[in-house]
């Protein structure tokens, strides 16, 4: 995809989430599970977390007192996001805030970083988008830092949400096709994977990149897989790697 296609894909977010997105507490997402694995495992001083929204994980982040610096990106503003409203403006000592127009993160100091966490971030992000961020976060990392990254897999999705079916045959049928078969439509809903920013209701649209591709890439840019899914979300992949 070219940098104008994903400067588009940036720009179709702007207009989503006012007040901040913040994750919710679904059963099948788990979200007290994350928490209680990412306080055992989230360790080291400097911490990323791609696509902060609202604030509700970067408040957890803080609130766990490892980190000395935590960087909080996301495309769209603090003042979109009602972002300090609600982590706390006394937060600043360790937070940084940082608006981003691209993937490049140059506001990130190189080989600084020892934890980066995303969650329901990439699931929003183009194939395309997924290369540009792994490509660029390495040189960001320290050597044995940890990467925790959810993103969106169509065959995990529909194990965990059958009564979800109908969801993924409208996003399918929407892109002018349609499919006979489950295995069908996950092989459309992946060949999908790098398609053109969504427009009217299907703005924000999920890009299902799977599992394979996700790895595939991580060992493209000489990542370590240390486990391909996390499955502490029930309906999406969490994979955890390191530089």
């Amino acid at each position: 995809m070219s940098d104008e296609k994903l400067l588009e894909e940036i720009n179709s977010f702007q207009t989503l989430w006012k007040g901040g997105f913040r994750t919710g507490y679904k059963k099948k997402r788990n979200q007290k599970g994350i928490e209680e694995y990412l306080k055992k495992n989230m360790n080291g001083k400097y911490c990323l977390e791609i696509g902060c929204g609202g604030g509700k994980w970067s408040k957890f982040i803080y609130n766990l007192n490892i980190f000395d610096n935590i960087y909080c990106i996301d495309v769209l503003s603090s003042e979109h996001n009602k972002f300090w409203e609600y982590v706390g403006s006394d937060k600043k000592d360790k937070i940084k805030y940082v608006h981003v127009k691209d993937f490049e993160l140059n506001d990130i100091p190189n080989n600084c970083l020892d934890y980066v966490f995303s969650y329901d971030v990439f699931c929003h992000i183009s194939y395309s988008g997924h290369e540009k961020y792994l490509e660029n976060l390495y040189k960001k990392c320290k050597i044995n830092c940890k990467l925790c990254i959810m993103y969106a897999d169509p065959k995990k999705y529909l194990s965990s949400e059958p009564e979800n079916l109908n969801h993924l045959k409208r996003y399918i049928h929407n892109k002018g096709t349609d499919c006979e078969t489950n295995e069908e439509l996950i092989e459309k809903c992946l060949l999908d994977k790098d398609g053109i920013p969504g427009t009217g209701a299907d703005v924000g649209r999920w890009y299902w990149v799977g599992i394979e591709n996700f790895i595939n890439l991580c060992s493209k840019y000489n990542y370590k897989i240390l486990n391909n899914d996390l499955n502490i979300d029930k309906t999406n992949p969490i994979t955890l790697f390191t530089k």
